[in-house]
């Protein structure tokens, strides 16, 4: 699946302090490139599905309230780079700006997915929110910052696309999946705040204009954290996850790729970083796209997937023998093992889509789409794939609980 369109970014993120529902607020400016304000404020919105099930991947979404009824706010400021990642700062901590959410909302159901976004009025987009650290001094790890494409992306292409790509009524959110993705389900596990740069059709470098490649992932991380104060990347989980777009849809030589892995790990050691996760490439060639792909087509990827993943095995070693602490998750292991016996981990369907498409293009994202008739049937919890292309959240659930268990099993929140 080609990766052929444009995308017109643009950034609204409102600078005054007024009710959300203000008029005042539609006549602001947006922070520009590069723009920042001291001693802001920003309400919080709380999105959540309404459906029970996750096989309805539709979200709304309600404004943050206090324990006295009144629009919830939180203290900070804000610093603007470029849309897909605007940031408010803020030392109110993450825990407690999730309970305000679970508290307005009152909802008892596990598949409700709550999430919250830094947001000034109605029609602004979602944006991240960082808690600073207390000092510079603190222990441990306590946060995470993923850098990636589709399987890390928590809705960064979806605010590039204003909100069209992938399609909110058959995506979760700016989500290419039913629900949360791994990296949400590992910062939940553990206890950790996540900071997510990853991209949906993200590659080593960039391809077209919003498809941020991960060398300006980092690239745009070291201008944020410029930003934060008390940070030390040494308490800070990096994730790595790229690969396949290069090799599925760009046609990268592997090389290339082994270029851009090597440069990102040599830019984030250099900069501090001390903790490391990488992965290595799931065949995807067992995805159901590539029904519609010849025997060459697949044998020629798949060769790539099996030496860049021997690239990565070798780069995780050469790291560790300078210091740093790598945890390696072999994806491509659990997905070969997976796709073969589905019934191990709870799944029964590892071959079909449980959406109803039927091809392999680019412009399915930007449709409504209906399940599948026995996915309906059987619940979208036993699909290995959700589209043609992206695992299941309930993959994405197993992927966090076995990095946990291999891992992070003392960080067990």
């Amino acid at each position: 699946m080609k990766w052929t369109f444009i995308l017109t970014v643009v950034m609204t993120t409102s600078l005054v302090s007024a009710e959300p529902f203000s008029t005042v607020v539609l006549n602001q400016k947006p922070l520009s490139q590069g723009s920042y304000q001291d001693n802001a404020q920003t309400y919080i919105k709380c999105w959540y599905r309404p459906s029970e099930s996750r096989n309805d991947p539709a979200t709304t979404w309600e404004w943050a309230l206090d324990a006295k009824g009144d629009y919830y706010k939180i203290q900070g400021y804000w610093w603007g780079n470029q849309a897909l990642t605007n940031m408010f700062y803020t030392n109110t901590p993450q825990s407690e700006i999730k309970k305000a959410c679970e508290q307005t909302l009152g909802l008892n159901y596990k598949a409700a997915d709550i999430t919250y976004y830094a947001s000034d009025w109605y029609h602004s987009y979602n944006y991240a929110i960082w808690s600073n650290d207390e000092d510079t001094k603190t222990n441990g790890l306590t946060r995470i910052v993923a850098f990636g494409d589709s399987l890390s992306d928590t809705g960064n292409m979806f605010n590039g696309s204003q909100r069209l790509f992938p399609n909110p009524n058959s995506w979760f959110l700016g989500r290419f999946s039913n629900g949360l993705v791994w990296t949400e389900y590992l910062a939940a596990d553990t206890g950790l705040d996540l900071y997510n740069w990853s991209v949906g059709g993200a590659a080593g470098t960039n391809q077209y204009i919003a498809l941020t490649g991960i060398y300006h992932q980092v690239s745009s991380y070291f201008s944020y954290i410029d930003k934060a104060r008390n940070y030390n990347p040494e308490n800070t989980l990096f994730t790595l996850e790229f690969g396949l777009n290069d090799f599925m849809n760009y046609q990268r030589s592997v090389p290339d790729v082994k270029a851009d892995l090597s440069s990102a790990l040599i830019r984030l050691k250099g900069s501090g970083a001390k903790n490391i996760l990488l992965w290595t490439l799931p065949d995807s060639t067992n995805a159901p796209q590539f029904k519609y792909s010849s025997e060459q087509q697949k044998a020629e990827i798949k060769a790539k997937i099996i030496e860049f993943n021997r690239f990565i095995r070798t780069q995780a070693d050469l790291y560790r023998e300078q210091g740093i602490t790598i945890f390696l998750y072999e994806t491509d292991i659990f997905f070969d093992d997976m796709i073969k016996h589905p019934e191990k981990y709870g799944l029964e369907n590892s071959v079909d889509a449980c959406l109803d498409i039927n091809r392999s293009s680019y412009l399915d994202y930007l449709y409504n789409h209906r399940l599948t008739n026995d996915c309906a049937s059987k619940g979208a919890e036993k699909y290995v794939f959700w589209g043609v292309t992206h695992p299941t959240t309930a993959v994405h659930r197993l992927i966090a609980d076995m990095i946990v268990k291999e891992h992070f099993h003392t960080l067990k929140h």
